[in-house]
């Protein structure tokens, strides 16, 4: 079974490269959703890219781990943190 107890440090070392990359991929698999980072396929697959696996080990998960995996990339991209651009 995968670690996945790194995610969150591997999503903070993610650039807007990475997200780009990311979203780009996920365009090119198919996804037309407008607001792309609030699907599980996005979120799986930049959580993939955190963690420095194939975006299929993420997909093949158990589902409450998938779930948490997923909850855990949107609860970071969509945080409160109203500071962190002032930074």
């Amino acid at each position: 079974m995968m670690d996945t107890s790194k995610l969150t440090e591997g999503l903070n070392k993610l650039t807007g490269l990475d997200f780009e990359q990311c979203e780009a991929q996920e365009r090119a698999a198919g996804n037309t959703q407008p607001l792309i980072t609030m699907t599980t396929s996005f979120q799986a697959r930049l959580a993939a890219k955190a963690l420095g696996v194939p975006v299929a080990d993420v997909r093949e998960l158990p589902l409450k781990e998938y779930n948490r995996v997923c909850q855990t990339t949107f609860n970071f991209l969509f945080s409160s943190d109203a500071t962190a651009v002032d930074k």
